[in-house]
């Protein structure tokens, strides 16, 4: 846990193989094998990791989620845990640590986009989307850019899960089985009236739906979307049900990034599309929608 705090890793894997357990970690620069475990210490850790999560250490047929708040030199790491068995009843567990946001140090180039997303904050309404490969540091970029220039705002965040601890935000975290979906909490959070709402992902047709009807309505959200680039944005909204028109109306940035691997150092690649380029990117995509629509009424498609 030391080493791994020390080396800003995302996860924490102990896998079966052959020999008993693997152990690996995740960072920015990918799987990293630290070890090997027998058998037996390898299930007497992954019980205690369970124990100190307060999960169900005689059951390892389901799959569990847990949560551990773990004191490492008098500092506090949130350690989120899931376990799951394989066809064999062999239990595997993966450690999620959650950082201080003031720990998550990410550099963005070039500079220049990071004020533009800052800008776009400052105007307090509609949509902001960002796209990017997984491990990316969307979720990074998200709270850098309202901790640095929303102060003194209300920021309001509903993830699935919690990644980043920002004690200034109010956070909140899906729990289906408490009833709380990003569509129920989605809802309860437009009653708290924050000057910005940050989505840790838009997922499915009716958060969208909510996302949409949130930016017109006058909020300002942030929040990311899968996508391969830009305008691959536009045609995964799409795909959820949201009109041209109401795409038009809300989106007033989006943004794509991708994390750039060096020998000694990385950064994140981010560009952002606001102002009048987004303005035309917009009526264009929703042109060649129509161009080719109707190019398929004409060919008997429809």
């Amino acid at each position: 846990m030391k080493q791994a705090a020390s080396d800003h890793v995302s996860d924490i894997y102990i896998l079966t193989n052959q020999e008993g357990f693997q152990v690996l970690t995740y960072a920015i620069n990918g799987l990293k094998n630290i070890g090997q475990l027998n058998t037996d210490c390898g299930e007497a850790i992954i019980r205690h990791i369970k124990f100190s999560a307060c999960m169900d250490i005689s059951e390892i047929r389901r799959p569990q989620l847990g949560r551990w708040q773990y004191l490492l030199n008098e500092q506090s790491l949130y350690l989120r845990i899931s376990s799951v068995a394989d066809f064999l009843n062999r239990e595997s567990v993966v450690i999620r640590l959650i950082y201080d946001m003031q720990d998550a140090v990410l550099q963005w180039l070039p500079a220049d986009q990071m004020t533009e997303l800052g800008h776009l904050l400052r105007r307090q309404q509609g949509l902001i989307l960002l796209a990017g490969q997984m491990g990316s540091g969307k979720t990074t970029t998200m709270y850098h850019a309202a901790s640095k220039y929303l102060k003194n705002k209300m920021v309001l965040t509903i993830e699935d899960p919690v990644e980043l601890v920002a004690p200034d935000f109010l956070q909140l975290q899906v729990n289906n089985a408490a009833n709380m979906s990003y569509e129920q909490l989605l809802k309860l959070a437009l009653r708290h009236h924050p000057d910005v709402m940050i989505i840790g992902e838009i997922r499915d047709a009716s958060t969208a739906q909510i996302v949409a009807q949130a930016a017109l309505s006058g909020h300002l959200i942030l929040s990311t979307v899968h996508a391969m680039s830009i305008t691959g944005i536009w045609y995964r909204l799409r795909s959820f049900g949201i009109s041209a028109d109401i795409l038009q109306q809300i989106l007033v940035g989006l943004g794509y990034q991708k994390m750039i691997y060096q020998s000694t150092s990385s950064y994140v690649q981010l560009e952002i599309t606001s102002g009048d380029k987004i303005d035309n990117l917009l009526v264009e995509l929703k042109n060649e929608e129509k161009n080719h629509v109707a190019a398929q009424k004409a060919s008997g498609i429809f």
